[in-house]
């Protein structure tokens, strides 16, 4: 009997159920009903959710499909069922995403991504079904361009890579089989011995300092929150909650009603030992590294004006704010590196120092991080990432692994995703270390792209940088690649947040809001003998670039999409990195025909020269420019004369500056900008 009731549990088949029973008799048919019944409510523990967790849920009509949906509320009603908002099902007519009380029997955490995973032919998956939810099926064949033939039980389907994952059930809770990453090693292990091909690899564990927290203790917490991003705040733990998970007490911040301190969990990667005080008797000096106490908290920032009567003004690194302070509102800024606590200027002598001093009181320096300032070490069979710089295919990432090291800063990869011609085997080649970097950490991104917010979308088997610049229905967006000029639709599984390398860690790219101060329209643009340019015509839904003339602003030209022609010589656009005042929806204005011309068309060189004239893409605009000097890792610093400034601008993000004159584009010559 028991061995009935195992088969009534482990098969899903409703025919299987239903013969098995038919041919029993009725008294024994009803015992294993009823015996079902109670293992199927007693024999496990039921998994606990929290409000917002990402989880999936089972639907059997008129297919088993695994549907991605948000918990609303965490507490079970009286029948076992769970609120829950599905992220890819909506309501008719309305449009709104359903909710639905479910059955917390088939409700499971969303299963881990694996980037990059490849599938043989026989290989159980879950294919992304009509873009909705999660089916079941079989690889049946393997199709060029990362493509697979997907066996389902009435149909074979074709499927992208990134529109599958491994088959997993989610039992007692734990995935089975596991995951590869969540595989863990046997605990208590001070040496291990690794043998695989004849290489022999040590691993030591050791003990993390985040296992040092205790009840009671000060420490400093790090917010993420909208706001707060990159502040540091004064905290006692309270208790553990979990692995790795604390709960926290502020000591400057309060709750909403005021009445007492927050409290909230945290995770232990947020939390740091206070720093040690230091008194600092003597001013600080331009561009010296501080923390400013500002809105309850610590920020950290560099000096860029001493001022009289010791007040300084600071700009602040996560909101590029620049605000006035006290000596007794700043300290000196320290990293917390391998467990200990190391100043700033400790920790710029043991980095290479730059080449470049630019300290004249005449210019204002800020350095945009798009590239590499540090060369990580790549050892042999490690999974990287690798820029190409082919036509057509800059400022693209593709999966390798490192083969072998040649000379001093080469490397022979292996693409992960991209084949010899003759599609016979992965396609090998020689890479400079500069545009090579690790593989950046996986962020699962459970709520949805903002506007304007920087990604990379997967694309051509790499991974290319752009821009959201309209959200669709159904987990869709429109991505702008300033590259390329480009927009193109995906979904929110092809996209993950864009990062960058910076400094030997992985930076989460926030989006910066261009600083541009919006007004009714632009103004007419003089031609250059003093006369008025000819107009260009443009028709509705061609791509164009409109000139801002504000003050400050001067020389920049931004993305834009005619919608329509409003007579006389002007236009309604609407732009494709500019947002409207309350961040909505994409800026839509009237502009004149003169300060509007087509995106250029360009060939890209390989590099830059000193005083060669180019257009950078900065703050969701095109800024021109002149090189000052070339970096290494494909970076170039350039001065912008309008705005008196210099700025670290990477290969990809430079084009070869161009003047349209009389409907026509006409290189730069070598020289100052006019």
């Amino acid at each position: 009997m028991y061995k009935c009731v195992y088969i009534l549990k482990h098969q899903h088949s409703f025919l299987a159920w239903t013969i098995l029973l038919l041919l029993l008799p009725p008294t024994i048919s009803t015992l294993i009903v009823r015996v079902y019944d109670m293992l199927l409510h007693t024999s496990t523990t039921p998994q606990c959710f929290n409000k917002g967790d990402a989880v999936e849920v089972l639907k059997t009509q008129p297919f088993t499909i695994w549907y991605p949906a948000t918990i609303l509320r965490s507490t079970p009603t009286r029948n076992g069922q769970i609120y829950v908002e599905f992220q890819t099902l909506n309501e008719e007519p309305s449009g709104r995403r359903r909710r639905e009380y479910i059955n917390a029997c088939d409700i499971r955490p969303t299963p881990p991504i694996e980037l990059h995973r490849y599938f043989k032919v026989g290989d159980n998956v879950e294919v992304l079904y009509e873009g909705k939810g999660w089916r079941k099926g079989k690889v049946n064949g393997i199709l060029e361009n990362s493509m697979y033939l997907v066996s389902l039980v009435e149909v074979v389907v074709k499927a992208e890579q990134w529109g599958l994952r491994f088959s997993r059930d989610w039992d007692d809770g734990s995935w089975v089989p596991p995951p590869l990453h969540l595989q863990k090693l046997p605990q208590n292990i001070q040496d291990v011995d690794l043998k695989s091909r004849g290489v022999k690899l040590r691993i030591k564990c050791c003990r993390s300092w985040m296992g040092t927290f205790s009840e009671g203790m000060s420490v400093e917490v790090k917010r993420d929150k909208e706001g707060f991003r990159g502040s540091w705040h004064n905290v006692v733990i309270v208790k553990s909650v979990g692995y790795d998970k604390y709960l926290v007490e502020y000591q400057t911040l309060k709750a909403v009603n005021g009445s007492q301190f927050l409290k909230e969990e945290v995770d232990a990667s947020c939390i740091r030992p206070c720093p040690p005080e230091i008194h600092s008797f003597h001013p600080f000096e331009p561009l010296d590294k501080v923390d400013a106490w500002f809105i309850d908290g610590w920020w950290e920032g560099h000096i860029r004006e001493v001022l009289g009567g010791l007040m300084y003004e600071v700009c602040l690194l996560s909101t590029e704010e620049e605000l006035v302070f006290e000596h007794s509102m700043l300290r000196p800024h320290q990293e917390w590196i391998k467990e200990k606590w190391v100043t700033a200027r400790e920790f710029d002598m043991t980095r290479s120092s730059s080449d470049m001093n630019l300290k004249s009181k005449d210019l204002k320096i800020k350095i945009k991080c798009s590239g590499k300032t540090s060369e990580p070490k790549f050892s042999k069979e490690m999974r990287v990432e690798v820029k190409s710089d082919e036509e057509g295919y800059k400022g693209s990432w593709y999966a390798a692994v490192i083969i072998e090291s040649i000379g001093q800063h080469k490397f022979l990869v292996e693409y992960l995703t991209l084949r010899t011609e003759d599609e016979s085997e992965p396609l090998k080649e020689m890479a400079d270390a500069s545009d090579i970097r690790p593989c950046p950490p996986v962020i699962d991104r459970i709520d949805r792209f903002k506007m304007l917010e920087e990604v990379d979308a997967w694309y051509n088997d790499g991974w290319w940088v752009g821009i959201i610049c309209k959200i669709l229905d159904g987990l869709k967006y429109m991505v702008y690649f300033w590259t390329t000029n480009e927009e193109l639709v995906f979904d929110h599984f092809t996209l993950r947040p864009h990062q960058e390398w910076i400094d030997g860690k992985w930076v989460i790219a926030f989006r910066k809001k261009p600083k541009v101060q919006v007004k009714p329209g632009l103004g007419k643009l003089k031609g250059q003998n003093g006369g008025v340019a000819r107009r260009t015509k443009f028709s509705v839904g061609a791509k164009v670039e409109a000139k801002r003339d504000e003050e400050s602003y001067r020389g920049s030209w931004y993305p834009a999409t005619i919608v329509r022609h409003l007579g006389n010589g002007k236009y309604l656009l609407r732009y494709q990195t500019l947002e409207t005042d309350d961040e909505t929806d994409l800026l839509t204005e009237e502009a004149d025909a003169l300060c509007i011309r087509p995106p250029p068309v360009t060939q890209q060189p390989d590099i830059f020269w000193p005083l060669d004239e180019v257009d950078a893409w900065y703050n969701g605009g095109w800024w021109a420019g002149q090189v000052c000097k070339v970096l290494d890792g494909s970076n170039y610093t350039v001065y912008f004369k309008m705005s008196n400034e210099i700025l670290e601008i990477q290969h990809s993000d430079l084009r070869p500056h161009q003047h349209w004159l009389d409907g026509k584009w006409i290189a730069a010559k070598r020289g100052w900008i006019s």
